[in-house]
């Protein structure tokens, strides 16, 4: 089983399999190299050994959306490269390959980041003049639970909000002179940048 789950709970390939003309899986496990193949969800021969892979491991799913229950069938490279790279940066160390072979010349993106959540924030911020080295905030928000995406944020958004701005308001009395200062959340907040990922 899995450390962490999220989405359709495991209904997810079922689904995309029910919903496709031609889905394949190729799973490296055990030293061996196994494949299956469906079309229109069913299975057209079963599972088989189709050689050896000594030391890797992963699952490669290749799959063509039915014409016959989708109006449109063209992909948006950009959508799912950007989708595809929030999931390399929330799952530290996993290599997500995105291949655009519907033209002469494929398209191909490599994701691999072994920084996790930090180097997200990096990544978001690459435009940007850092005023401290190390990446530490919100401005631009993301947070996720279980790689999920929480575009209303959740109880772990308002936590951190709360406690950025108590720390900073905490900072700003210890070491005012003689000045009162109240800082308001939007002010502890600007400009600055986080990903909250929750697992």
């Amino acid at each position: 089983s899995y450390k962490v789950s999220g989405g359709l709970h495991g209904v997810g390939v079922s689904v995309v399999n029910a919903l496709s003309s031609k889905l394949g899986l190729r799973i490296w496990r055990d030293d061996k190299e196994h494949y299956i193949e469906f079309a229109h969800g069913d299975a057209v021969a079963p599972l088989k050994v189709v050689g050896d892979a000594p030391g890797r491991r992963g699952t490669e799913v290749t799959f063509l959306a039915s014409p016959e229950t989708f109006k449109n069938i063209e992909y948006d490279f950009a959508t799912l490269e950007h989708r595809l790279r929030e999931l390399a940066f929330l799952n530290s160390g996993v290599n997500i390959i995105l291949s655009d072979m519907r033209h002469a010349v494929e398209k191909r993106e490599e994701m691999h980041y072994s920084g996790g959540v930090e180097e997200f924030v990096k990544y978001l911020d690459r435009n940007k003049k850092a005023i401290v080295p190390a990446p530490i905030m919100v401005r631009a928000v993301l947070c996720f639970t279980n790689n999920i995406p929480q575009r209303d944020g959740g109880t772990h958004l308002a936590g951190f909000r709360g406690a950025l701005t108590r720390q900073v308001n905490g900072y700003a009395e210890a070491n005012a002179k003689k000045e009162k200062i109240a800082l308001t959340g939007d002010d502890c907040r600007e400009g600055l940048t986080a990903v909250l990922s929750v697992k």
